[in-house]
């Protein structure tokens, strides 16, 4: 297929599993439209059901959800869009290409603001691509940074087979590792050095490095009103630095009063937990500081398990 016939036919493609009121068998539909495309053209557009826009690469293997339902991580969406309000100032730690940097854009409003860091190279590329797309707001900063302990200059890791979601600081071990030069800031730096003020909401997915990056955000802790925060915690990822899902929980817990909410993605569940356990695989988390945002959290109450 020429790259014109390619667009045409997964644009078909995407118009059934988009509309379709069926569930059942749209998931196997557009994986075997994908499965007769060996090279997918880079320059896809896809809507959302609430309407922002987005560059769509298919070959980097995490936008598929979003160009053929329109969605992405979408019970975890579900729960993180009540949460951020008019106003906000939001963090997105690990951006890859503006899922989250957009729906802040959206429902933080022309009085938010959010800063978005995304250190590998080629995904930050489509960052900028969704950025214009959003027709470049002021209100919105997007870094080609990563964020760490202290400054430095380090090697981020994509591993063949994997999307680009699962780029890495660390090289997990592997030999097939492609390596590229990222510059590392601290983010009570970065804070400070661009008058950033208070932050309501910081979002973090880095593949383990969480740690390293919140030893170099202390500020945060000492808020007088402490944000939101939604992070991954996977142990697979953070056996990878040498600590556990659960040090991430009690990095929290010495600087300031938390509860902790696990998300169960199949069911769009809110589970309190205080901590893992020995085989637990880890989850996305959100953090609620105690006492603060109550009529944020009252409005996720229906997903409380």
């Amino acid at each position: 297929m020429n790259k014109s016939i390619k667009k045409l036919f997964l644009a078909l493609v995407r118009f059934y599993t988009y509309h379709t009121p069926i569930d059942f068998g749209r998931h196997r539909v557009y994986l075997g439209a994908m499965s007769l495309i060996r090279d997918f053209p880079p320059d896809l557009r896809a809507a959302t059901k609430d309407g922002r826009r987005f560059s769509v690469n298919l070959a980097t293997g995490m936008q598929t959800t979003l160009y053929f339902h329109g969605d992405y991580e979408k019970k975890l969406t579900e729960v993180l869009r009540p949460l951020v309000r008019a106003g906000d100032v939001c963090l997105d730690v690990g951006a890859n290409f503006g899922w989250y940097t957009s729906i802040f854009h959206k429902y933080a409003g022309p009085n938010g603001r959010t800063h978005a860091f995304e250190p590998m190279p080629p995904t930050f590329a489509e960052l900028e691509k969704n950025y214009e797309l959003m027709n470049r707001p002021a209100n919105v900063r997007i870094n080609n940074l990563a964020l760490g302990e202290k400054p430095d200059t380090l090697y981020i890791n994509l591993f063949e087979g994997l999307s680009t979601g699962h780029a890495s600081m660390s090289n997990q071990g592997r030999d097939d590792a492609v390596s590229f030069e990222c510059r590392v800031v601290t983010l009570d730096s970065y804070l400070e050095e661009n008058g950033v003020g208070d932050v309501n909401f910081v979002k973090v997915d880095i593949e383990g490095a969480e740690l390293t990056f919140l030893k170099g955000a202390e500020s945060l802790f000492k808020q007088k009103v402490p944000p939101i925060w939604l992070m991954e915690m996977a142990r697979q990822q953070t056996r990878n630095f040498g600590y556990t899902p659960d040090d991430l929980l009690r990095f929290f817990s010495e600087r300031a009063d938390y509860e902790f909410y696990r998300v169960d993605e199949e069911r769009g569940r809110l589970i309190r937990f205080e901590s893992f356990g020995p085989d637990d695989i880890g989850a996305n988390v959100f953090c609620f500081p105690k006492g603060f945002y109550r009529d944020r959290f009252a409005s996720v109450e229906n997903y409380l398990a």
